[in-house]
């Protein structure tokens, strides 16, 4: 008995065994799956990575995506909950498709594309990352409206235009008066404006929206009937001529060549290039003019003081020449040292020229009635009211006159000489540009230089013998051509005059004339002495 009581028990503690067994077993299962769900699933739902293995063939952002469970993803308001990144991409082109466009009048400008990469961006952060986190994502604005206001920035420069105010543009010799261009209003592109519309559209997702481009106004300086009033003659010189017929006429088509001529800003007036070659085609006559030194007669001459008074003009003007030069000799019509020689034979020479450094246009007037030869500057004013510019000269340095020249006379008693045109001598001038204010002297700068040669005397004498002279009677005249012998000078060559004294300074004209009336030469002006 006691033998099969033991093989019962025995049964039984095996039976609990089982029991056991499977009690334990199951145990081991649920707490295996509360800890699974609890390393997929945080109370906060993100997703974390599963520990589970995945099949070679499926990509890991699609088998999460499709998983129970997967979090809830929008990007600007349109959900891409489990899409592909393909997927959410074509989605996302379908409800915000782009063409936005910026209208200026009839030119319309397509804008890039800018909301692509910020998309591309937003799905590169979801898909990329092992952490997919529910939530909502928006694009940045900032990074678009930076874009626009650059853009802003290219099309103002392209769109902006500056007013243009009217200048003088031409003068009318038949009509006597001068033509004015038309103002222009200027534009300037509302950049800030511009933004903002831009990026009221974004936010209101209006992808397709036409911008209009919004400009303001912008007012000329100056209008054509301003300009007709603000211009004026701003420098003026007058010189006096001889009553030689062939040089008066070489300077009434100097005169005529130069007046009138406009200059616009950074143009360079060339005194040369204005009148070109003077020659006899062009009706220039031969009259007394230096070459090399030497006096002789030559078409064009005389020009050179339509060029010295146009030099006065200019510099009281405020302008400055670029190149100037000096005569051989002193001349007899202007202050030594403010004189300005020119020479031209159809290729070079020196020649006188200014640049107009003003952003207006001006203008050059010359007359030239009953031996009044009178140039003046047509602009806008240069200079503040009350400053006056005029030269002053000074002799430095006195230049010895050549050898005499001596001259056979055979009527003189022989062995005799006569001295029939007295040595002059030479100097160096030093010239300085002065400006004024109210009859007070501001300041005073150097110009140039200027050296004039002395001229020899000129002497007769007697040096044959008598039989010589007695020959040599019968054939010559009793009297020398006074061209010849009375004063050195040809007929219509004005004779050098010595300067009064070792400073001049010679006063020039108020530009208070209008521009259309202050060409007459009744007109009183300072004359240079």
């Amino acid at each position: 008995m006691s033998s099969g009581y033991r093989k019962r028990r025995r049964r039984r503690r095996d039976g609990s065994k089982v029991f056991l067994s499977v009690v334990i077993v199951t145990a081991v299962m649920a707490v295996s799956i509360g800890i699974l769900e609890r390393t997929v699933f945080k109370n906060t739902g993100d997703i974390q990575t599963a520990k589970a293995e995945v099949s070679p063939h499926i990509r890991p952002d699609e088998e999460r995506l499709k998983a129970v469970n997967a979090p809830e993803i929008t990007v600007e308001q349109v959900e891409i909950t489990g899409l592909t990144k393909e997927e959410a991409q074509k989605k996302l082109r379908e409800y915000y498709p782009w063409s936005m466009k910026i209208v200026n009048g009839e030119e319309e400008l397509s804008v890039e594309n800018w909301l692509e990469p910020e998309l591309a961006d937003i799905l590169e952060q979801v898909y990329s990352t092992n952490d997919l986190k529910e939530g909502s994502y928006r694009i940045d604005d900032n990074k678009l409206e930076a874009k626009i206001k650059e853009k802003a920035g290219e099309l103002a420069q392209k769109w902006n235009k500056k007013p243009v105010s009217s200048q003088l543009e031409s003068y009318d010799k038949e009509a006597r008066k001068f033509v004015y261009t038309k103002e222009q209003e200027g534009r300037e592109l509302d950049q800030e404006r511009l933004a903002e519309d831009f990026m009221a559209a974004v936010k209101s997702k209006d992808f397709t929206a036409r911008i209009q481009a919004g400009f303001t106004v912008i007012r000329p300086e100056r209008t054509q009937a301003q300009a007709k009033e603000q211009y004026q003659v701003i420098g003026t010189f007058t010189t006096k001529t001889t009553n030689n017929a062939n040089r008066n006429e070489n300077i009434r088509l100097a005169v005529q060549a130069i007046d009138g001529l406009v200059l616009q800003p950074g143009e360079e007036f060339s005194f040369n290039n204005a009148t070109g070659n003077r020659t006899t085609e062009k009706g220039y006559r031969p009259a007394g003019a230096y070459k090399n030194g030497i006096l002789i007669k030559e078409p064009g001459g005389g020009v050179c003081q339509v060029s010295t008074t146009l030099y006065n003009a200019v510099v009281t003007s405020g302008f400055e020449t670029t190149e100037r030069n000096h005569h051989s000799f002193t001349p007899s019509y202007i202050p030594p040292g403010q004189d300005a020689m020119v020479s031209f034979d159809g290729y070079s020479g020196p020649d006188l020229k200014f640049r107009n450094t003003e952003n207006t246009s001006v203008a050059i007037r010359a007359s030239f009635q009953d031996n009044q030869l009178k140039i003046s500057i047509v602009g806008l004013p240069l200079l503040e009211e009350g400053v006056k510019i005029t030269m002053r000269s000074e002799k430095t340095q006195d230049v010895n006159p050549p050898a005499p020249e001596f001259v056979e006379n055979p009527n003189l008693p022989f062995g005799t000489e006569q001295e029939v045109v007295k040595a002059q001598t030479g100097a160096v001038w030093k010239t300085y540009r002065v400006v004024s204010k109210d009859g007070k002297v501001l300041e005073e700068d150097y110009i140039h230089s200027s050296r004039y040669k002395g001229k020899p005397s000129t002497i007769q004498r007697n040096t044959l013998t008598d039989n010589t002279r007695d020959s040599q009677a019968e054939t010559q005249p009793s009297e020398p051509a006074a061209a010849d012998i009375g004063t050195g000078e040809a007929p219509d060559a004005e004779p050098a005059e010595e300067p009064a004294g070792d400073t001049v300074n010679e006063p020039t004209s108020e530009p208070t004339d209008r521009p259309e009336e202050q060409i007459p030469a009744e007109t009183a002006v300072p004359q240079a002495e």
